[in-house]
């Protein structure tokens, strides 16, 4: 793939677009929290304006020049709106569809970077030449992979934000007036292209959807954040770039081999929660994209319009059915297997060869077994399932026994046995770090008020004594539900349970200051990324009283959180004490 003006201009273009992205993803969880669905969101909203920009990039380039200069400065000084962000929440909406409406700011100028490619694709002499495509998808890999490790360690989101708008106008108002394509300047579409394919529709929304899964689970599980994000987000990226440089058709059977024996090995093999499984989730999600975009790129023609439209289409109804549909018909996240099973299995298949079939054959039969047993074999102890933006809940009971267990994703929150109220809970027993502060603040205060962000099950207040009080913020009303429907510890009278973000309940909230505050949230294993910041920690100690104590649930099975936390309490001017027994 020859390097031309063109083709920088796409990539640089794709490149500002994904870290605008990222930063929009970023700039929505003090409001939304650190849940995988505020990503799917703000995933699904620049695909829609991929859309926007692919159907309307025909016209545009067919306008005379004054006018089409004219809408790309309209649309690159717009990113300037992007610096008013946020809008006020509309409350009236479902609450899937908020962060969109929140990010409309954001729109006009991701208009304007993504009509690039289709754009000069237009000017090009030889349609069926699709290496600006796969020049264009490689500058945003690279702008993607550039914001989490060069961008987001050294910038806060004011300096992203203005870098982000300024750059992006200053592309549309010079780098594209001057070179799109010219009235007549574009080759019609030869007779009989005016169709699209039906892989130009189902092959990207596959793809799309599978992005949204993989990323699911890695933030159930990791953390949420510009990282975790961008991991499945780069082998999207990845595999068009590969696929759209050459001819990859001969590799589509090994291919979905490999994610077939991934998906049996992480069913089977490895430890929950472990990095050897994240690393078989991406590899079984990254070989399904994989398949989809090589079978999609042995069906690109000269209808370069029909083939950009569709494909930006098929990608947002993709995206739109994870984010719109799937939590409310789904109690589990079930949608990973399915979609990588059907997907490597059917692609696979109709690209092997004959000695290859049957050993993908055997292997797809093999990890659909393997998929449907560890579904069955999770449900068997649990009373009470439910599927929220935040996650997915469990309540298990241990037969013959009093004992319940909370579980978010694969991650045990609280536990109490009813037969035996004294035992030891899963958390915060006297023999832990925060037991042993617990117990001597208990001898120098009368009473003592405590603020939990987190709620799982109450377990703290099986600690207390009956003069103190706690207040309790969490984000996912379901999680209270739960707690108050199959757990006691919320049975207690000065106890109260606030819904909302923890950072912005305790910013918001008029007056009060607490002797404890208590940072637990969590999506499975991850703790959201938004509550261990600079800002985040100057909000807990507005509301912490002199004296008081801040403690942090730092334990994750991916992510060595003692660092940030040793940070966080250098920047506050606190000392910090750790327990590594708990």
């Amino acid at each position: 793939m020859k390097l031309n003006y063109q083709k920088l201009i796409a990539a640089t273009a794709a490149g500002l677009a994904f870290q605008g992205e990222l930063m929009a993803g970023k700039r929505l969880l003090p409001q939304f929290g650190g849940a995988a669905s505020v990503w799917c969101g703000t995933v699904l909203f620049f695909q829609l304006a991929v859309l926007g920009a692919y159907f309307g990039c025909r016209r545009l380039g067919r306008m005379e020049a004054k006018t089409r200069n004219r809408i790309l400065a309209a649309l690159g000084l717009s990113g300037f709106l992007t610096l008013a962000f946020p809008l006020p929440v509309l409350d009236w909406l479902p609450p899937e569809l908020q962060p969109l409406a929140m990010l409309l700011p954001f729109g006009g100028l991701a208009l304007g970077l993504f009509c690039t490619t289709p754009l000069l694709h237009q000017q090009q002499a030889d349609r069926r030449d699709f290496s600006i495509y796969a020049w264009s998808n490689a500058g945003a890999l690279a702008g993607l992979l550039a914001y989490p490790f060069l961008v987001e360690p050294f910038t806060d989101l004011t300096t992203q934000n203005w870098v982000w708008a300024a750059g992006g106008s200053l592309l549309c108002l010079l780098a594209l007036r001057d070179r799109a394509a010219a009235p007549g300047v574009s080759p019609p579409c030869p007779a009989g292209l005016g169709r699209t394919r039906w892989q130009w529709w189902v092959l990207p929304g596959l793809s799309s959807a599978t992005l949204l899964a993989t990323t699911n689970l890695l933030s159930f599980e990791a953390s949420a954040g510009p990282l975790t994000w961008a991991l499945p987000l780069a082998l999207f990226l990845a595999t068009y770039v590969w696929a759209f440089s050459g001819n990859r058709r001969a590799s589509c059977g090994p291919i979905a081999t490999l994610g077939l024996l991934a998906l049996i090995v992480s069913h089977f093999i490895v430890e929950k929660r472990s990095t050897e499984l994240l690393a078989l989730v991406l590899v079984a999600g990254g070989a399904t994209m994989l398949a989809c975009h090589v079978w999609l790129a042995e069906t690109r023609d000269e209808n370069t319009h029909g083939f950009y439209t569709a494909a930006a289409a098929g990608g947002a109804m993709g995206s739109a059915f994870m984010v719109l549909v799937i939590p409310h018909i789904t109690d589990g996240p079930v949608e990973f297997p399915i979609l990588a099973l059907g997907t490597l299995s059917i692609a696979g298949f109709r690209w092997s060869g004959r000695l290859l079939r049957p050993i993908l054959s055997t292997a797809a039969v093999v990890a659909i077994g393997s998929a449907v047993a560890a579904e069955s074999s999770g449900r068997a102890r649990e009373v009470a399932r439910a599927r929220t933006l935040y996650g997915c809940w469990r309540v298990t009971r241990e037969p013959h026994t009093q004992r319940y267990q909370l579980i978010n994703n694969t991650t045990i929150h609280a536990e109490e046995d009813r037969a035996n109220p004294r035992a030891a809970t899963t958390y915060y027993g006297p023999e832990t770090g925060f037991g042993k502060w617990l117990q001597e603040m208990k001898q120098t205060h009368p009473a003592l008020d405590l603020a939990v962000v987190g709620l799982g099950a109450g377990t703290i207040n099986r600690w207390l004594r009956p003069q103190d009080s706690i207040t309790y913020y969490e984000i996912d009303a379901r999680a209270e539900d739960l707690a108050r429907a199959w757990f006691t510890y919320l049975r207690k009278d000065r106890c109260r349970v606030l819904i909302g973000d923890g950072r912005k309940s305790l910013q918001n909230q008029a007056g009060g200051k607490f002797d404890i505050i208590v940072l637990d949230a969590f999506t499975g294993d991850a703790i959201p990324a938004h509550l261990l910041t600079r800002e985040a920690g100057a909000v807990y100690l507005s509301r912490l009283k002199e004296g008081g104590l801040l403690a942090l649930h730092i334990t994750n099975g991916h992510v060595e959180l003692l660092p940030v936390a040793e940070g966080l309490a250098r920047g506050l001017g606190l000392g910090c004490e750790y327990d590594k027994d708990g």
